[in-house]
């Protein structure tokens, strides 16, 4: 349901609804349940074409008698009175919506009434000869209260049913119907089929039974995402926090795409972020809006996560960590982080987080396939010549701005454009253009190209002989425009070899010799460790083998290369060697890869 499905539904329940029993409105902890009762459903009853009716919104939280709901119950129906006679000092009228009604008691004692002093059997007098009518009364928090749910519902159908009150219970009722999941083995045909059955406790049936009686409807809660998140942000009244509105919900592909789960959570990122906000203006520190939009949204994707995993740590010696955030374009920074967790922040911090990000936008695709110049070059098979032009035209212009098309977009228009010039015979003189622009961007960049975004790591193959010929020569002109070095590795003694070989994988492999690389992963010794490495060990290994250049490998290099993969080759057809299927997958793609790259190579030598 939406927020005007709920409101209507309510709405017919105050006017029409005649059969003496409460509705209830469940969903999850900070699911913006109580943020609609408040400032949705609240309002739109007090309009007077629907009625100008009032709600009663009572907490159950930690009470532990029946007859406290009808002290708290009194306790706001009074405030209202309050509120509207202004019976007590001229400022309390003023005050008393922010009151909490846990000090009522003692404003209340100013006038000579003090409410603490009543006795519960007195104060159930006064409440029942409160009129409820044209009131809505809404107890929260069922859950979470020390009254037998049993003797709850009890006294909810007693008001329902003998005193005609309208009554809606906001709850999580999954935190109510406690149950296991039992599995059942039978046969079946001469087969064993296994079920499985949700069996509830004891006090999970009791309560399904009684609200039988008590409970008529139960509205499942779905919260309006877009319309809470601007209502959060607009309560903050915060220039630079209300330019993020939007960026949680926008579309875009990140690593890994965050569910709102909790809009507590939520109200605690965006007054963080208000902090900073307020911190950077007062030291004159300036940014542009990708940057706030990233600490606000590295703050509430990261406190989302913190809701499954609480023990989450920031990566070492980083500035960002997209892993905490989830998201690639905004990663959280970690002076929010240790903001968060220690109340502390520095303008050095905050300086040096924002020259870091503007330098890591370059390398992230922050358009994707969205990008409407990128969208047609890449679909050039079914694109016209007509609107190819023109992409390659705005391509042309756009990569004046470095930061503008992402770098790692660069090695497939590269590709794509080629495959114009020489297999679809299109002329266009951009097209040459462009590919040394892509070349002068990519200058003295190749360290900060690392596992994840190195280039040319997937091609599609050019037909025409000289375009291929002129592919292979770009790829040289831009290994050597990155100007990546080749640096010694530097790992320590202690390290076996698996942690060798993911310490190397993880690094930017290009920086390294390659004919070192093979020296200090020791392929020659590895290969009696090979059933002992993870599949995720292997994966490097791969990877590293896929990634080093063949054209700079020593004959000795090359020929235990070689050595290993058919030493592999034999361990594959061994059936009593201890290897999964994933493992065993692992290990032929990397002999695949070896014998292709290898292949390519002489290819290459023999052009």
């Amino acid at each position: 349901m939406t927020y005007d499905e709920m409101n209507s539904f309510i709405l017919n329940y105050l006017k029409k609804d005649i059969t003496g029993r409460a509705i209830m409105l469940t969903g999850g902890w900070g699911s913006g349940k109580s943020y609609y009762v408040k400032t949705k459903l609240k309002s739109f009853l007090e309009e007077k074409d629907n009625g100008k009716y009032k709600c009663v919104i009572v907490s159950l939280y930690g009470l532990s008698d029946t007859s406290e709901i009808s002290k708290a119950i009194y306790t706001e129906l009074r405030s209202f009175k309050f509120k509207k006679k202004h019976e007590i000092l001229t400022t309390a009228g003023t005050v008393a919506s922010i009151v909490p009604k846990t000090v009522f008691n003692a404003m209340t004692s100013r006038v000579g009434y003090d409410i603490g002093q009543v006795s519960d059997k007195q104060m159930q007098k006064v409440y029942d000869s409160i009129n409820l009518n044209k009131k809505l009364l809404v107890l929260e928090d069922i859950e979470r209260t020390q009254i037998d749910i049993i003797e709850l519902l009890g006294y909810i159908n007693n008001m329902c049913e003998n005193d005609g009150v309208k009554i809606l219970l906001v709850t999580n009722e999954n935190e109510i119907l406690n149950y296991h999941i039992e599995e059942i083995k039978r046969q079946e045909r001469g087969r064993e089929k296994t079920e499985y059955k949700k069996v509830y406790s004891e006090n999970a049936v009791k309560y399904i039974k009684a609200k039988e009686k008590s409970v008529s409807d139960t509205i499942q809660f779905h919260s309006d995402f877009k319309e809470t998140i601007d209502s959060i942000i607009d309560k903050f009244k915060n220039e630079d926090l209300s330019r993020c509105k939007g960026v949680i919900t926008a579309p875009r592909r990140s690593i890994i795409r965050n569910d709102i789960i909790n809009y507590r959570e939520v109200i605690v990122a965006c007054q963080k972020a208000c902090d900073i906000y307020n911190y950077m203006n007062t030291y004159s520190i300036t940014a542009d809006n990708e940057f706030k939009k990233c600490v606000f949204v590295g703050l509430v994707n990261y406190l989302q996560k913190r809701l499954e995993n609480p023990d989450l740590k920031f990566k070492e010696n980083s500035i960002m960590d997209a892993d905490l955030s989830g998201d690639s374009i905004y990663p959280l920074m970690r002076f929010c982080y240790y903001y968060y967790h220690s109340q502390i922040i520095t303008q050095e911090s905050i300086m040096k987080a924002i020259a870091e990000y503007d330098d890591y936008l370059i390398y992230v695709d922050k358009t994707g396939y969205d990008d409407k110049d990128l969208k047609v070059l890449y679909a050039l098979f079914v694109s016209t010549e007509k609107s190819l032009n023109i992409a390659i035209q705005n391509i042309y212009n756009r990569l004046d701005n470095v930061s503008d098309i992402s770098l790692k977009h660069y090695d497939r228009i590269i590709n794509y454009l080629l495959i114009l010039k020489y297999d679809a015979k299109m002329h266009n003189d951009k097209i040459d253009k462009i590919i040394d622009k892509i070349i002068a961007n990519l200058k003295g960049r190749g360290n900060k190209f690392n596992r994840t975004n190195h280039l040319f790591s997937s091609t599609i193959a050019i037909q025409d002989k000289e375009g291929f010929n002129e592919f292979q020569e770009i790829q040289k002109k831009v290994f050597d425009s990155l100007n990546y070095t080749k640096n010694h590795i530097e790992l320590p003694n202690s390290l076996n070899y698996g942690d060798i070989i993911t310490k190397i994988s993880n690094d930017n492999i290009r920086q390294y010799n390659p004919n070192e690389i093979i020296k200090k992963i020791s392929l020659e010794k590895i290969i009696g460790y090979i059933p002992e490495f993870t599949a995720e060990t292997l994966d490097d290994l791969r990877h590293i083998l896929l990634t080093i250049d063949y054209n700079e490998l020593s004959e000795d290099t090359e020929a235990s290369i070689m050595k290993f993969k058919d030493e592999i080759s034999l361990l594959l057809q061994k059936e009593d060697i201890d290897l999964d299927c994933i493992k065993r997958l692992q290990l032929s793609w990397i002999c695949n890869a070896v014998e292709r790259d290898i292949e390519e190579r002489d290819d290459k030598r023999k052009l």
